[in-house]
């Protein structure tokens, strides 16, 4: 009996610990959010996010997030941040919600009026964002292309955006 005993409290303990220890530690956030288009505003830009596709997120070391309403904002203050992340997203311009940075497609079109016009769009399906490309032009850029032709690069490919993408 008082083996059974220490057996259960052995076992209490073991999962009591790692439970504590989150709930103590306030269960620091992760992940994208959901965007409350016309409610949040772009942490770069300050404009609202007005149209789904568009958007990327990321979370800075202290974990806050950060919204942006064009992939160009968000490649901009990743370069501006100085701070190493894995936590970075993008919206897929096919719909299918929040896809990580690293794992995304992004594409490069000059013809494509996205929020600020930078012209970048990210795709979760590589062969989604060949379709793009053949039906709407452009080409395919790296991440690592982009990041580092940094502001430069994003200025030329700015492309006149609709007024209606700033409501």
């Amino acid at each position: 009996m008082i083996q059974r005993r220490r057996i259960w409290a052995a076992a209490a303990l073991v999962f009591a610990i790692p439970v504590s220890l989150v709930l103590l530690a306030g269960g620091k956030a992760v992940g994208p959010e959901a965007i409350r288009f016309g409610r949040d505003a772009c942490d770069r830009c300050h404009m609202l996010l007005a149209s789904g596709g568009f958007a990327g997120e990321r979370r800075g070391k202290d974990g806050a997030l950060h919204k942006y309403d064009d992939v160009g904002c968000l490649l901009l203050a990743l370069g501006a941040a100085h701070e190493e992340t894995t936590q970075a997203w993008v919206e897929d311009h096919a719909g299918t919600g929040f896809v990580p940075l690293m794992e995304a497609t992004l594409v490069r079109s000059s013809s494509k009026p996205t929020p600020m016009g930078y012209g970048i769009v990210a795709f979760r399906n590589p062969t989604e964002a060949s379709r793009f490309v053949s039906q709407n032009g452009g080409q395919i850029a790296s991440l690592e292309e982009l990041l580092r032709a940094g502001p430069r690069v994003l200025r030329s490919t700015q492309v006149p955006h609709a007024e209606e993408d700033h409501r």
